[in-house]
């Protein structure tokens, strides 16, 4: 009988799963530069079977929704399937912008509005909703730079609503730097429940040299996935197809 992937003991299988379809990082579904070739989510286009045993840890990833619009986001729900989209636990945002900051108006951007609500729609079984740092940064400025106090609490009070609407999410991250433009914020965030997650301001900067590295990153994971891969199967050819699996297969099982 010939050996095939699916013969292979499953806890084989079950690592190469990991190799293919974890990521230490946030996953950015429409920018592949990001995870270049450490992540082949078409693995699971492959066929049913693999689909069936591989597609929740695909899906344990964080997913990164910035700078995403509404649609943007609506479309990648959709076009993924409800059955996976409800497998989604992690979801990182920018914090919702303020459209009108003014005592007893506030409110709140219309395609932040709709980022929630679509993913209140749509990932019934989300756990942790993280906000991200540079957005987080730019919300903090905008709300001191008003020296009114009541402000910010209605504001922040007004986004802890639309967050809590998601009844399934537990756990709410505000990655923030560690220079807080003012305590009051931060004590604000807190009493909403919400984890600060804090970390140094560091200047990033592109270029050529970064672009280098990145590529050379790339296929230095590629390599190294292949030299695994072919060493807990013993085929080479395995690890090849495998590898080469370096794009969303959304529509492989809805």
């Amino acid at each position: 009988m010939p050996t095939t992937f699916l013969t292979l003991p499953r806890e084989l299988r079950d690592k190469i799963y990991e190799l293919c379809l974890l990521f230490k990082e946030p996953i950015n579904p429409w920018d592949s530069s990001n995870y270049g070739g450490e992540l082949s989510p078409a693995l699971l286009g492959t066929n049913k079977a693999i689909n069936s045993e591989a597609r929740l840890l695909l899906y344990q990833n964080r997913f990164d929704f910035t700078p995403i619009s509404s649609n943007g986001v609506s479309s990648f729900l959709e076009n993924i399937g409800r059955n996976n989209a409800d497998c989604i636990r992690h979801i990182s945002i920018e914090f919702p912008s303020f459209r009108g900051l003014e005592l007893g108006n506030v409110t709140i951007g219309d395609d932040d509005i709709g980022i929630l609500e679509v993913i209140q729609s749509n990932c019934a079984n989300l756990k942790t909703l993280t906000m991200s740092r540079h957005s987080t940064n730019v919300m903090e400025h905008r709300l001191d730079e008003l020296e009114n106090l009541k402000i910010v609490a209605e504001a922040l009070t007004l986004v802890n609503t639309r967050f809590r609407a998601i009844s399934s999410l537990q756990d709410i991250i505000v990655e923030v730097y560690e220079d807080a433009p003012s305590d009051y914020i931060r004590r604000q965030v807190e009493s909403h429940g919400w984890t600060i997650s804090a970390a140094e301001y560091v200047e990033e900067w592109g270029g050529l040299p970064t672009m280098i590295g990145t590529a050379m990153m790339i296929m230095s994971g590629i390599s190294t996935r292949m030299m695994i891969i072919t060493a807990i199967t013993g085929h080479e050819v395995y690890a090849r197809l495998i590898t080469s699996c370096g794009f969303w297969s959304w529509k492989a099982e809805k």
